[in-house]
């Protein structure tokens, strides 16, 4: 009995001291983590971790003068070199050194860039943990707590899927090689092949070879002569037209920026899909040009032939002509892009320079030709005894090309109306009301009155068309009563299509305005005060209204989080609308010369004014943080 009541405080203490342990260890304060990618699509992959120390805290970001401490560290548990990862690169935020703890300490929050590169063929995870030790240390009761441990949340690259199809590998290596001359080459060889598979040309295979070969009057070793010049003369009648339209792209990115062209292009697009699509044909000069075949039909020679081939990319255009349309289209389209880029070299381009930016145009176009020429001179060579015999199979194909070119109609359409600033799920209501409309008057007759004796299948045809027009003319007076006002311009436009109103004072050169969190200053000099206090880069959006890819930055604004990330925290963001004088003056300083080509562009300044990167691609994010990352002080 003594013993126990000489035991029993011992163990009551001993008790006590546990649950003020666990208590103490409850209370623990812990380290907030945040994660943006500033490249997780591509290997290496490289993030930057953000640890937000609780106030009056501190955490160590090295052992100290007595190595006594426990510094911040990443991969604790060796995960990543278990799933076949190796931390390539790890920047510690700089911290300050307390003289107090003889160690260098980190407060407030702290950025760590955390590069990652594969061991051997990489990994195939979407993402991974990667766990983050470390100690907290109360900078007023000088109490540290026991270490703990918390994880990041990593999105690794995608991985080469040796599982993929053949289509997802073809749009994996075209993704990666969009800029590819070579690559786009290929791509048009494909569609000019599959357009021969229409029903408009794969019946002239065989007549139109036969022709050839009577042309050579018997001569077996001149068959392949008249062959090979009937594919040179309709090569080369596609490269002209490609080039023609290359010489066009160095303007045509303006025109681009216009509301008014892209509706119009969505227009085209349309038209040309609905012919594929078997709606109607298009005709268009097609007597003049079967007068102008019949006449090179009566050249004799080589020469003749390759009239006739020059001559024949026209005749076949009822089926083919949709499509050249769109390919030349889209030829301009990219040749912009590099006609700018080259123009960034000097102040203006001359004829030479644009030739050779046009020829680009020529050599693309030269891949569609020679995929509809090369089964012209294979039939005419060869002599097969039986061709695949023609059917419904054509009209897969052509309908297959109606469907793309009505997708390329959409594009523009959606341009066009994001340079309105019209919202994009208004834009997709206007389109699918539009569509279900089509639908219900086309392919329904919903206009058309029904028979008494109609069939029971004819009414219920006839009753879904009704259904899809009620849809349509909903979705469509729906969407129209979303749409802005249209006609505004510089910043009136901005006002019109800016998510959050702006903040403006009496002078509207000092106004401010945020979105998504963002600050934007309208005024450069004021952004750069704020600049040269806080050590923070000088980010400018040149903005118009009718610049569709400066609305598309917009969005991108706000749904990137990294982006928005480095524009709130890292930069102090300016937006300089056209027209306005702070605008005029960049458009007028040398350094900017792009801003007298067009739209968008922008660029990154230091506080005290000087330029560390520009460009004009609004899809360069990565880029865009990177550079925000590395200049914020």
């Amino acid at each position: 009995m003594m013993m126990i009541k000489n035991t029993l405080p011992i163990v009551l203490l001993f008790l006590m001291g546990l649950l003020w342990g666990d208590m103490v260890f409850a209370e623990a304060p812990k380290m907030q983590v945040s994660v943006n990618a500033i490249n997780a699509t591509t290997w290496p992959a490289q993030y930057k971790i953000t640890l937000t120390v609780p106030k009056d805290h501190h955490a160590y970001l090295d052992k100290g003068t007595e190595n006594i401490y426990i510094p911040v560290a990443f991969d604790t548990d060796a995960k990543l070199a278990a799933s076949g990862l190796s931390v390539s690169k790890l920047e510690k935020p700089a911290g300050v050194y307390d003289a107090e703890v003889k160690a260098t300490v980190l407060r407030d929050k702290g950025d760590f860039t955390l590069s990652l590169t594969p061991i051997g063929k990489g990994v195939s995870l979407p993402n991974i943990g990667v766990a983050i030790q470390y100690q907290l240390c109360n900078d007023a009761t000088h109490v540290c707590f026991r270490p703990q441990h918390t994880q990041a949340e990593l999105s690794l690259p995608a991985a080469e899927d040796e599982s993929l199809s053949f289509t997802d590998k073809l749009l994996s290596l075209f993704q990666n090689n969009k800029d590819s001359t070579f690559i786009l080459f290929g791509l048009m060889l494909i569609a000019g092949l599959l357009s021969v598979a229409t029903p408009c040309v794969y019946p002239m295979l065989p007549i139109t070879s036969m022709f050839i070969v009577n042309r050579a009057q018997g001569h077996k070793d001149k068959e392949k002569h008249h062959a090979g010049a009937y594919m040179v003369g309709m090569v080369g009648t596609y490269m002209v037209l490609g080039l023609l339209a290359g010489m066009t792209g160095g303007a045509f990115n303006t025109f681009m920026q216009s509301a008014t062209v892209n509706l119009v292009f969505a227009v085209f697009f349309a038209f040309f899909a609905v012919a594929l699509l078997g709606f109607y044909e298009l005709s268009f000069m097609q007597n003049e040009v079967h007068t102008l075949d019949q006449k090179t039909t009566r050249v004799n020679g080589l020469g003749g032939t390759w009239l006739m081939g020059t001559v024949a990319g026209l005749v076949i255009s009822p089926c083919v002509g949709p499509i050249v349309f769109a390919l030349l289209l889209q030829v301009a389209d990219n040749i912009a892009a590099k006609s700018d880029a080259l123009a960034l070299v000097n102040q203006s381009m001359g004829f030479w320079d644009k030739l050779l930016v046009a020829s680009q145009g020529g050599f693309m176009m030269g891949g569609f030709g020679l995929g509809v020429a090369l089964p012209f001179f294979i039939v005419s060579v060869v002599k097969f005894k039986k061709l695949p015999k023609a059917g419904y199979w054509m009209n897969k194909i052509k309908y297959a090309f109606g469907f793309m070119i009505l997708y390329f109609a959409y594009i523009y359409f959606a341009k066009g109306m994001g340079v309105l600033g019209v919202d994009p799920k208004v834009t997709a209501s206007l389109a699918i009301g539009m569509v279900a409309i089509w639908i219900a008057v086309v392919h329904c007759h919903v206009l058309s009155l029904l028979p008494r004796d109609a069939m029971p299948n004819e009414k219920m045809h006839h009753y879904c068309g009704v259904v899809s027009l009620l849809i349509g003319g909903w979705l469509v007076s729906s969407g129209m009563g979303s749409l802005p006002f249209v006609g505004n311009a510089g910043a009136s436009g901005l006002l019109a299509s800016a998510a959050s109103p702006i903040v403006a004072t009496a002078n509207s050169a000092q106004a401010i305005h945020e979105e998504a969190g963002i600050k934007w200053y309208r005024n450069i000099a004021e952004a750069q005060k704020v600049a040269q206090q806080t050590g923070k880069p000088i980010f400018i959006d040149f903005y118009a209204s009718w610049c569709a890819n400066c609305t598309a930055f917009k969005e991108e604004t706000v749904s990137n989080e990294s982006l928005n990330h480095a524009l709130r925290e890292s930069a102090i963001a300016v937006k300089l609308i056209d027209k306005e004088p702070d605008f005029e003056k960049f458009r007028d300083n040398p350094e900017h010369r792009q801003l007298k080509i067009g739209l968008p562009y922008f660029a990154i300044l230091s506080p005290d004014g000087k330029v560390t990167w520009s460009g004009t691609d609004y899809k360069a994010t990565e880029k865009m943080v990177s550079v925000l990352d590395n200049g914020a002080v």
